[in-house]
């Protein structure tokens, strides 16, 4: 589960917890045309693979990276990847997101204002809850549509999504009857979960004219049909960078950590996190270093 650009790269980068950066283009000197197509390549190394708070690797590191093209007009479309882990994706080794859509300022007086509105399309080849280990498991894809739409202003970003299939496949297999959520037995989807949404708010601040900035996030994931599931995720930390496209970055995010996600058992082999307590969406530190072509 990779996030949407706001950040113009699907989300890799919030996806480990911290803030991406804007791919679109330069302003071009008055004396230069701007390019038709710009275009930016990312690859990150995370400790970890968060995505609204939840770890997607089970805890372990992650590589991320993304690809995106932009026209001057405001349309731009991408491709993002990551290591994901079967304990918590059945069947998913590796995620890969295509995602498309539309940058630009609202007109008038509130130019200030930007926005951006898009799909994205989460994928995990291979991958299928029929690959799960725990009971009611029938076979449905992991892969998920999305539909999101972001108003930046200045270093602030409010986001939304909506999805327009179900969520990551789940339905009934995930009901309380079937046992799904070890840490809350009353926990489960009672419906079809298409139109699941999340709201967010995320923050870069510059620190001057330095190169470091501080980076935030606060958000809430609704899932729709489901009871003792919805969850609100933190992250505060701080960004750098360096000459050349490198930077770092160091967070820590937390949740609202329903009983639910707690004492979670693998859907590999329903075991448990030898690493840490099977929390998925346990509080942890995060670190990074991105690279940008």
């Amino acid at each position: 589960m990779l996030n949407t650009p706001v950040k113009s790269l699907a989300g890799l980068l919030l996806l480990a917890g911290f803030s991406a950066p804007t791919f679109a283009a330069e302003e071009a000197p008055a004396s230069m045309a701007a390019p038709e197509f710009t275009y930016a390549t990312t690859a990150t190394l995370a400790s970890d693979n968060i995505f609204r708070g939840q770890s997607q690797t089970w805890g372990k590191p992650a590589l991320l990276l993304g690809f995106e093209v932009d026209h001057k007009s405001g349309l731009y479309a991408g491709i993002a990847g990551a290591n994901v882990s079967d304990h918590w994706l059945p069947g998913a080794h590796v995620e890969i997101d295509y995602y498309g859509g539309y940058r630009d300022t609202l007109p008038g007086a509130a130019s200030v204002i930007a926005y951006d509105v898009g799909l994205i399309y989460y994928t995990y080849p291979g991958a299928n809850w029929d690959d799960s280990d725990f009971a009611g498991t029938k076979s449905n894809s992991l892969n998920t549509a999305e539909a999101y739409v972001a108003l930046t202003y200045q270093w602030l970003t409010f986001k939304t999504g909506r999805t327009l299939t179900e969520y990551w496949g789940w339905n009934t297999n995930n009901s309380p009857v079937n046992g799904g959520f070890a840490g809350d037995l009353d926990a489960g989807v009672t419906g079809n979960t298409r139109g699941s949404y999340f709201y967010e708010l995320n923050a870069n601040y510059a620190l001057g004219e330095s190169t470091w900035s501080l980076i935030g996030q606060a958000g809430r994931q609704v899932i729709h049909n489901a009871t003792g599931l919805d969850i609100s995720y933190y992250k505060a930390g701080v960004n750098k960078s360096f000459d050349g496209g490198w930077s770092v970055a160091a967070a820590y995010s937390w949740t609202s950590d329903p009983d639910a996600y707690k004492d979670f058992l693998s859907l590999r082999n329903g075991s448990r996190n030898p690493n840490s307590d099977s929390d998925i969406a346990k509080d942890t530190f995060l670190v990074s270093v991105t690279k940008a072509f």
